[in-house]
C-alpha cells in the first residue's frame, strides 16, 4: 500500500488567524484535487512562529480553537487527512497554560494529537517561557504506518553544532523503539547561513537511526527580524534527499510512500529545487525576504535610505527595490563639506540603476548653524568626535523627516562590523525601522555586492566596489584611520562574536597580524564591543542571518565590567 502525502510550504502570519487558515483551506483543496491522502503544514501554522508574548493573551486560545474547529469543518466528507499546528491548552493542572500541538483532522474529527517535547531555549528560542513540554511522544497508527509526528527541536536533540546533547531525553529513542515507519518533520526552523547542509545531515542521521523514510516541512517567510527559509525536503531509506522545495518560496509537492520507496509525483509541476543555489544566493533571497515581509506585515510600502556613494548604503538599496519595487524605495543623498564629489555621482548612477526615486539634500549650511550655536560659549568649541556625530544625526533627522512626510520606513544601512565596534552614530546612521545588513560583516557584504553585480547587471558602480570604506564626516577620513583592516577585523569579530573563541586564542593568531601595525589591538577591540552594548541595545531590529546576530538572540547585560 502506499500513500500520496501533500507538503505545503506556507508562510504563516504571526497573529493573523483568519489569513492563516485561508491559506491553510487553499492548499488542503489543492491536495484534495491532486487525490492526496494526507497534506502537511509547519509547526504552529494557524498562528504564526513565533507568538512570543502574545501567547500571554487569554484570546488566543480560543482563536486557536476556533480555527481549528473551521478547518475540522472542512475535512467532513473528503478522503484527505490534515496535519496542522496549533495552540492549545495545557490538559494538565501544572506546568505552563499552553502547549505547541499538531493536530490530525480527518473526515469532521481530531485523530490524532501531539504536542512538542523538545522546547528550545536558546538563540532567538525561549518557548519553555510559554509551552509545557510533552512527556512522551505517541507514535500515529494510519493506514498501515507507524509515524512519528515531529514538532522541529523534537528531531535536533543530537545537533553537534552545540558539542554537546542539549536535553536529558530524545524522542528518537521511542521513535526507534516502536519501530516507526515513516518520520514527519513540522517546522519552523530559521535561516542561517550554511544551516540548510547542517539541517539535512541531522536528518539524514534520524532515518539511519530509525531505518524509515522522512519528510521535513519549514515556513517560510519572516517574523520581525527571524528570517525563514523553507527547502522544505524528503528522504528515502538510503538517507538520500530525493527532492526540496524552493528556499524563501511558498510551495506545494506532492510524494508517493510506499513500504520500499519515496519519490515525488509531478516534479517538474510542484517547484522543487534540485540544483542548490549558491550560499550568496540564498544569503540575497533572505534579505529580499526579510525586507519585504517586514513592510508587509507593517503596513508599509516605501522605505527611505541614506546613499552615501559607499558599498553599505548600495548594498541595502539594491535589496530595498528587490524586495519593494524601485519606485517604492526614495534614495537621499546628504553632502557636506567634507564629501567628496565622486561620492555624490555614483550614489546618483546607483540611483538611475535602479530607478530609484533620488534627492540631493545638503547638510553644509544646517551643519555650520549647529556648529556655531552649539560651540557658543565652549572654549576651543566641539571637539572632533561631536563634530561628526552632529554631521550623522543632521543625516537621520532628514531621513525620519521624509519619512513621516511619506508614510515610509527608514532602513538604515550599518553593517554587522560597524555594530559590533560601535563606529556608528546612536541617532544618527543608525536610525531606521530594520536594519537588512546589520548581521554581516564588512567583508562579507563586499562578497554579497560582487554577486548582486554578477546576477542583477552591475547596478553598483565599480567604485563603490573599490575605493576605501569613508564615513566622510571630516577631511581625508577612511574607516581604517579609527579601525584595523577590515579583514583581520572580522575575523576576530566572528570569533568572539559567533563562534565563542577564547579570548588567549584569538590573540594567539590575530595580534601579531602584518596587516595590522600596531600590537594589542585585538583588546582595544574587545573593549570596544563591550563598551557599546548600549548603542546596540537601542540599534533596529536586525535581519538575522549569522548563529548569532545583535538582538533577541544575544543577551548581554549593558551595564557590566568585563575584564578580559
Amino acid at each position: 500500500m502506499s500513500l500520496k502525502i501533500a507538503i505545503s510550504q506556507l508562510d504563516p502570519v504571526v497573529g493573523a488567524f483568519e489569513q492563516n487558515v485561508k491559506k491553510i483551506k487553499e492548499a488542503y483543496k489543492r491536495a484534495c484535487a491532486k487525490e492526496a491522502d494526507l497534506l502537511l503544514t509547519p509547526e504552529l501554522s494557524i498562528c504564526g512562529y513565533p507568538p512570543h508574548d502574545l501567547m500571554d493573551r487569554p484570546e488566543i486560545f480560543d482563536r486557536n480553537e476556533k480555527a481549528l474547529e473551521d478547518l475540522q469543518a472542512m475535512t467532513l466528507g473528503k478522503s484527505c487527512a490534515l496535519v496542522v499546528g496549533h495552540v492549545a491548552h495545557n490538559p494538565l493542572e501544572q506546568g505552563r497554560a499552553a502547549q505547541n500541538v499538531v493536530t490530525v483532522l480527518e473526515s469532521g474529527k481530531k485523530i490524532f494529537r501531539q504536542a512538542k517535547m523538545l522546547l528550545p531555549t536558546y538563540d532567538v528560542f525561549d518557548e519553555a517561557r510559554y509551552f509545557e513540554p510533552a512527556k512522551q511522544s505517541a507514535i500515529w497508527e494510519w493506514r498501515g504506518e507507524k509515524i512519528a509526528l515531529a514538532i522541529c527541536e523534537d528531531l535536533w536533540a543530537h545537533d553537534p553544532s552545540f558539542g554537546r546533547r542539549l536535553y536529558g531525553y530524545d524522542p528518537i529513542d521511542q521513535y526507534r523503539e516502536a519501530q516507526v515507519t515513516l518520520a514527519i518533520s513540522l517546522s519552523a526552523s530559521p535561516y542561517e547561513w550554511g544551516k540548510r547542509e547542517r539541517r539535512e545531515k541531522i536528518h539524514q542521521e534520524i532515518v539511519h537511526v530509525l531505518n524509515a523514510p522522512l519528510i521535513y516541512v519549514n515556513q517560510v517567510g519572516a517574523t520581525d527580524e527571524i528570517l525563514f527559509d523553507g527547502g522544505s525536503f524528503a528522504l528515502n531509506h538510503a538517507q538520500e534527499c530525493v527532492g526540496r522545495l524552493p528556499l524563501f518560496r511558498t510551495s506545494f509537492g506532492v510524494l508517493e510512500v510506499s513500504k520500499t520507496q519515496l519519490k515525488w509525483l509531478n516534479p517538474s509541476v510542484e517547484g522543487r529545487e534540485d540544483i542548490l543555489p549558491s550560499e550568496l544566493e540564498i544569503l540575497f533571497r533572505a534579505l529580499v525576504t526579510g525586507i519585504r515581509e517586514y513592510f508587509l506585515r507593517t503596513g508599509f510600502k516605501t522605505a527611505v535610505i541614506g546613499l552615501s556613494g559607499g558599498i553599505d548604503s548600495s548594498v541595502v538599496a539594491v535589496l530595498a527595490a528587490q524586495a519593494l519595487g524601485a519606485k517604492n524605495v526614495i534614495g537621499v543623498a546628504m553632502p557636506s563639506q567634507y564629501s567628496s564629489s565622486h561620492s555624490i555621482e555614483d550614489a546618483e548612477i546607483l540611483a538611475k540603476n535602479l530607478g530609484l526615486q533620488f534627492n540631493v539634500k545638503p547638510i553644509k549650511f544646517l551643519f555650520s548653524q549647529i556648529q556655531r550655536e552649539l560651540s557658543e560659549g565652549l572654549s576651543g568649541g566641539l571637539i572632533p568626535i561631536a563634530l561628526e556625530n552632529i554631521q550623522s544625526r543632521l543625516r537621520g533627522l532628514i531621513l525620519m523627516g521624509i519619512a513621516n512626510n511619506f508614510k515610509a520606513l527608514v532602513l538604515t544601512t550599518g553593517n554587522k562590523s560597524e555594530l559590533a565596534t560601535g563606529y556608528c552614530t546612536l541617532y544618527g546612521d543608525m536610525v531606521g525601522a530594520i536594519a537588512p545588513i546589520g548581521d554581516i560583516f564588512k567583508t562579507k557584504v563586499y562578497e554579497l555586492a560582487q554577486y548582486m553585480n554578477q546576477a542583477l547587471g552591475d547596478p553598483i558602480p565599480q567604485r563603490c566596489l573599490t575605493r576605501p570604506p569613508s564615513a566622510e564626516l571630516r577631511p581625508n577620513q577612511t574607516d581604517q584611520d579609527t579601525l584595523p583592516p577590515y579583514k583581520p577585523l572580522d575575523e576576530l569579530l566572528e570569533g568572539y562574536i559567533e563562534t565563542m573563541a577564547q579570548v588567549s586564542e584569538l590573540e594567539k593568531e590575530l595580534d601579531a597580524s602584518p596587516i595590522v601595525k600596531r600590537r594589542g589591538w585585538v583588546r582595544e577591540i574587545l573593549k570596544l564591543i563591550e563598551v557599546n552594548e548600549f548603542k546596540r541595545r537601542q540599534a533596529a531590529p536586525v535581519l538575522k542571518v549569522s548563529h548569532k546576530a545583535f538582538g533577541i538572540g544575544r543577551r548581554i547585560p549593558i551595564a557590566k565590567i568585563w575584564d578580559q
